[in-house]
C-alpha cells in the first residue's frame, strides 16, 4: 500500500514537471507531429489523461460515454489540460489513499475500448497505469528535447529524483 502510494504521488510530481517544462515551448512546437505514437506532446498528453480517466472511473465502477477513442482529444488548448491534469492526479492520490489493503487484492473486470474482456487485481491494474504514465512521459521528454530543450533544463524524472525532493 506505502508503495502505490509512493507511486502516485510521484506520478503527480512528475507530471508537473513535464507540464512546467511544455510552458516553455511556443504552441506549434507543442503541437509539432514528432513521430512519435500520438504525433505531439499535447496529443500525448492528452492520451495520458485520457487513460486516466478511464481507468479511475473502471476502478469507482462508473461509465465513461465521452470518450470514443484512444486519442480523443479532451483539452484543445495547454491551460485547460494543464489544470485538468492537476485535478486528475489529485483525484487519483484521493483514490489510493483511501483504499484498504484488502481492496488491492480484489479482482477487477473491465472492457477495453475495443470491447475485449479483461480482468487483473486492482493493484496490478494500478501499477499498470502508473507504468503507462511513465511510458508516455518518457516520449514527452524526448519530444521536448526535439523542441530544443537543452538537457540542463530538461527535468529529471527518476523516481530518486523524486523521493530527494518529497524527503527535502
Amino acid at each position: 500500500m506505502r508503495n502505490l502510494l509512493m507511486m502516485a504521488n510521484y506520478n503527480t510530481w512528475a507530471n508537473e514537471q513535464i507540464f512546467r517544462i511544455c510552458s516553455k515551448l511556443t504552441d506549434s512546437e507543442y503541437r509539432k507531429d514528432r513521430g512519435v505514437f500520438f504525433g505531439s506532446i499535447h496529443n500525448t498528453l492528452n492520451h495520458l489523461l485520457l487513460v486516466d480517466i478511464l481507468w479511475l472511473s473502471r476502478y469507482k465502477g462508473r461509465a465513461v460515454d465521452y470518450i470514443s477513442s484512444l486519442d480523443q482529444i479532451l483539452y484543445d488548448d495547454f491551460e485547460s489540460l494543464h489544470n485538468a491534469r492537476v485535478e486528475w492526479d489529485r483525484v487519483f492520490v484521493e483514490y489510493v489513499e483511501g483504499l484498504d489493503p484488502a481492496d488491492l487484492e480484489k479482482t477487477l473486470t473491465y472492457s477495453r475500448m475495443s470491447g475485449v474482456k479483461g480482468e487483473g487485481s486492482r493493484q496490478e491494474l494500478l501499477f499498470t497505469l502508473l507504468n503507462h504514465q511513465t511510458h508516455h512521459r518518457g516520449q514527452v521528454h524526448a519530444m521536448l528535447t526535439q523542441a530544443g530543450i537543452s538537457n540542463s533544463d530538461m527535468p529529471a524524472l527518476d523516481l530518486i529524483d523524486y523521493l530527494r525532493v518529497s524527503r527535502a
